[in-house]
């Protein structure tokens, strides 16, 4: 068992319902997320948040009944899970005795923050999350997204280059086409003197 304390509450991005999360006391990096509903989740939003309400809602309620019967809650545990369930024990102290009530985490965990009670886990029951470790993946992840974005952005600019090459290389065929056949139509006499010419370079 370990002791833990509520660090905040997140949504499930899939399904909407409110995740309640709990920090190892001494690694806060260890994040033990348990679904939680609506209304539980507001009672614990309420009490973390200072509000005051006019008349004592569901767990005041319920803290008066305690107190009033002159019992504490010494502290609570999330102890098992059972079909897809999170099993709890409030354990009530009275008189110098312990009396084990079953409950739900979250109803557990609301009591425990009205008497400012210790919560603990089995670490076995709760899959543990590790901040730590996410971000370093996210990271890792980022890092290769950054990498492909490079490696497309080099094809691309390839793929550009190689196109250039492909439409400048007719030009260049067409010119050495018409240079050959320049040179096909060329004759010996064509670059003989004609007799005028010729004179003419006699006389200079």
């Amino acid at each position: 068992m370990i002791q833990v304390k509520v660090r905040n509450i997140g949504i499930d991005s899939l399904t909407g319902a409110p995740i309640l999360m709990l920090a190892d006391v001494n690694n806060e990096d260890d994040i033990y997320p348990i679904w939680i509903g609506v209304s539980e989740a507001e009672g614990i939003i309420l009490k973390q948040s200072g509000v005051e309400t006019p008349r004592p809602l569901t767990y005041d309620l319920m803290k008066n009944i305690i107190e009033e019967l002159g019992a504490r809650v010494k502290q609570v545990a999330i102890v098992d899970k059972k079909d897809n369930a999170y099993i709890a024990e409030v354990i009530l102290e009275k008189d110098g005795e312990e009396i084990v009530i079953d409950s739900r985490p979250s109803d557990a965990i609301n009591l425990a923050l009205r008497f400012e009670a210790p919560i603990f886990l089995d670490e076995n029951v709760v899959k543990k999350v590790n901040l730590q470790e996410i971000k370093e993946e996210l990271k890792r992840q980022e890092e290769e997204a950054k990498k492909e974005e490079e490696i497309q952005t080099v094809e691309e600019l390839d793929k550009e280059v190689g196109d250039i090459d492909i439409k400048r290389e007719p030009e260049v065929d067409e010119e050495l086409e018409q240079f050959r056949k320049m040179l096909e139509n060329i004759k010996p006499e064509d670059f003989a003197l004609k007799p005028e010419e010729k004179k003419n370079g006699e006389e200079k």
